[in-house]
């Protein structure tokens, strides 16, 4: 049996519980030559919350909510960012660039300045029928259909989740805030994949009989790296459009009632990390 062989099996037998645990497990020469820890050596984030936006229209309705608004230039991985208060704690809010890669990249710039907490708003696709466009999904598991993960944590049977508590503030404030509406509010799989064009019928069948509620193209990659550097993340996202109508894609990118849901989910993301700081 060679180092390597020996080194995946180390890697498959255990979940890791930190940093210095679970890169370790990759071998004494598997660190990687371009670290975000030397990057970035000023912790100006430790403290303040932080909101990663995956759309445009997510991350003006952010910012519309905080006091004291000022751009930051933070890293070339985030499009835009800002710092502002809300509820009198501090706040970031960023705009990354789409697609678990570029995800990853900025999450590990922003958690090597001190983040802490995140969290992660966002657009899903709904592949149940339990889901509708305007509804919300607050992931509490994920299948990992993206690469990037797998850099991290290569073992299959791996299951990506975000954090609990975070998941638990997240709903309730959801709850609050959407009132008598008639939107739905679910926790629930995700599935994340690298390639929009092959969201297939097939796999929308598969995944949702195994109770997996929609698709993006972030989530699982950013809560594997969140396990991995030992942060707090959780995801919130509103539902866009529907792929579960036996091959049709019904959107909704347009809709009033995506719009009331945004408005949703971009304070309950801020009053989650809030609470959290």
């Amino acid at each position: 049996m060679s180092d390597g062989e020996e080194t995946y099996i180390v890697i498959v037998s255990g979940r890791k519980n930190s940093i210095s645990e679970g890169f370790s497990s990759f071998g004494s020469n598997e660190k990687s030559i371009i670290d975000p820890y030397e990057l970035k050596k000023d912790k100006i984030l430790h403290n303040k919350g932080i909101v990663l936006a995956f759309a445009p229209r997510l991350f003006t309705k952010l910012k519309r909510e905080l006091g004291y608004v000022k751009p930051i230039k933070l890293s070339g991985w985030l499009f835009k960012s800002y710092e502002g208060v809300y509820h009198g704690k501090e706040v970031v809010i960023t705009l990354p660039f789409p697609g678990s890669p570029a995800a990853v990249a900025a999450l590990e710039v922003l958690t090597a300045m001190g983040g802490e907490v995140f969290v992660v708003v966002g657009y899903v696709g709904a592949i149940s029928p339990a889901l509708k466009i305007g509804d919300v999904l607050i992931p509490t598991w994920g299948v990992r259909e993206e690469g990037t993960s797998f850099h991290y944590i290569p073992t299959n049977s791996y299951v990506p989740k975000p954090d609990n508590k975070l998941v638990e503030t997240l709903y309730t404030h959801a709850i609050e805030l959407k009132g008598r509406r008639r939107i739905k509010v679910v926790k629930g799989g995700i599935w994340t994949t690298d390639v929009i064009f092959r969201e297939t019928l097939d796999k929308v069948i598969k995944y949702s009989s195994k109770g997996i509620y929609g698709v993006d193209m972030e989530s699982t990659a950013l809560m594997t790296v969140a396990d991995c550097r030992n942060v707090k993340l959780g995801v919130i996202a509103a539902v866009s459009d529907e792929l579960h109508h036996d091959g049709r894609w019904i959107r909704g990118f347009s809709t009033q009632r995506l719009r009331r849901t945004e408005n949703l989910v971009a304070k309950a993301a801020l009053n989650t990390v809030a609470d959290f700081i």
